[in-house]
């Protein structure tokens, strides 16, 4: 039933499309939105993720435009609009045509909590954005814009409501309609109550001291997620049913190399904290790049024809062709599942937790939990399995030994609590490579980390040599409103600056 759901999309989206059907049923719907979530993660991260040095320009090309100088118009990265609104178009469906049905209330559950994992998003790209009035179809076509501040609230509002029926409803598996409709944790309410309270804590985290929160406590007998939530429809080496990294940066599914990944390489930044240079990770490296250390680099900006260049299909991809892969890493292959959320992203907002006194428990113990969660998502295989002969926890302890008077991976030498959030947001960026590039350009946003030198030395910062900011740091601070706004809502689009307009959360 996946697949029929993830293979008809166009058909079951019956908000968007005038030829399809005009109703459906939210078993239907919902998986539809599940999936739809994780097929727009690549847009995601490949935003983030070009801003925080993940890759870069590949040399010896011209005509990168807004990507090297960030100077970007309102056409870009345009779709990550419209893509998540008609996704929470979807949502919404689902919520108003199950409130109040104890045949659906998971239904109802997981899609409130669909739409705060969406919403939340949209505010941390745009910040205010269309709320109370939006998803109204042809009663509200212009959409006042709200506060990113109170959406934070309203959503964290959502999340107890969902944690709440997921509590009620019990800790194993729900019913049968719900375990055959759901791809992300097939039914378990124990993991959808997990996940939903940790997205809670990653908005309490993000907005405290700005947002007056109605709940800022966290359900103990619920707790936090502690697996990756990866959405698993059922992708197939299959055209428009592939896993969506693999289909960006990989190969097609007949088996033809994606030309523009070829033509990007990772910055010589994101390289320093395997190399050597600020730290040693060998480990990951080897299973994150196409050559490990010794992939070929680049400065943003930097366009001369002997520059570090991609590699085919791409410098994360690790094997010789679209059949000989090695099913580890970033690009596992075309059936593997899609992340939207990491255990390792749990584990550090936990160990910020308890630092900032919101959580109990022991900063120490998540971060190496979340370090080794890292591990283990990297050599996890298409299948969901570690890679037989590989293991995440005496990698990560080896890892914690090798740095061990660095406290950005040995916490127990980071000694304050800047000391100790430094390191967090670090292991963070490193978790989050190549994968959820948009969180991390969130995390350096709200934190400053993980930390950049002034100048231009491509060991010490991320930021374009041939930058147009007139930002101080010569970074942008975030993306402009997409054109269809000022062509239909125009007169409630706030102004903005995207060198001086910031999320309301950032430093």
């Amino acid at each position: 039933m996946l697949v029929s759901v993830y293979s008809c999309k166009k058909d079951l989206d019956i908000n968007t499309n005038p030829n399809s059907v005009t109703t459906a049923t939210v078993d239907l719907v919902l998986p539809n939105a599940i999936v739809a979530t994780a097929n727009s993660m690549p847009a995601y991260n490949s935003m983030g993720a070009q801003q925080v040095g993940y890759f870069t320009n590949g040399g010896g090309v011209s005509g990168w435009g807004g990507i090297i100088s960030y100077n970007w118009n309102t056409g870009d990265f345009a779709g990550l609009w419209a893509t998540t609104y008609d996704i929470l178009t979807d949502v919404q469906y689902v919520i108003a045509n199950s409130e109040g049905n104890a045949s659906y209330k998971e239904f109802n559950a997981a899609a409130k909590t669909l739409k705060a994992y969406n919403y939340a998003l949209l505010v941390d790209t745009y910040n205010d954005i269309p709320y109370t009035e939006a998803l109204q179809g042809d009663t509200k076509l212009q959409p006042k814009y709200d506060k990113a501040t109170d959406i934070y609230k309203s959503l964290a509002d959502l999340l107890d409501q969902s944690i709440a029926t997921f509590k009620a409803t019990g800790t194993g598996a729900g019913s049968k309609l719900f375990a055959t409709a759901d791809p992300l944790f097939n039914g378990n309410l124990g993991k959808w109550a997990a996940f939903a309270q940790t997205l809670k804590l990653k908005l309490v985290l993000k907005g405290q001291g700005k947002v007056t929160f109605s709940n800022t406590t966290f359900d103990s007998t619920v707790g936090f997620l502690t697996e990756d939530a990866i959405v698993q429809p059922v992708y197939a080496k299959t055209d428009n049913k592939q896993n969506p990294m693999w289909n960006a940066w990989a190969y097609s599914a007949s088996g033809t190399a994606v030309g523009a990944a070829s033509q990007y390489a990772p910055s010589a930044y994101i390289m320093t904290f395997y190399n050597g240079t600020k730290l040693a990770d060998q480990a990951r490296a080897n299973v994150t790049y196409i050559t490990g250390t010794s992939t070929p680099t680049n400065q943003l900006g930097y366009q001369q024809a002997d520059a570090g260049r991609g590699q085919a299909p791409s410098s994360w991809f690790r094997g010789t062709s679209s059949t000989a892969f090695e099913k580890i890493g970033i690009l596992k292959g075309p059936d593997a599942g899609q992340p939207i959320l990491l255990a390792a992203e749990s584990y550090f907002l936990q160990a910020e937790a308890n630092v900032k006194g919101l959580v109990t428990g022991s900063a120490a113990s998540n971060f190496d939990l979340g370090e080794n969660a890292s591990f283990r998502y990297l050599y996890k295989d298409n299948t969901g399995a570690v890679t037989s002969g590989k293991d995440p926890v005496a990698d990560a302890t080896t890892y914690r030994t090798v740095n061990t008077a660095n406290p950005l991976a040995n916490f127990a030498v980071a000694t304050t609590d800047a000391a100790k959030l430094e390191a967090i947001i670090t292991q963070k960026y490193v978790a989050f490579n190549m994968l959820f590039g948009h969180e991390a350009w969130n995390e350096y946003r709200r934190t400053g980390y993980p930390k950049i030198l002034a100048g231009t030395a491509k060991n010490d910062t991320f930021v374009s040599i041939v930058s147009q900011s007139t930002a101080a740091d010569k970074l942008p601070t975030r993306i402009q409103y997409p054109a269809n706004e000022f062509k239909y809502n125009a007169s409630n689009v706030p102004t903005i600056d995207k060198y001086s307009s910031k999320i309301f959360w950032a430093k």
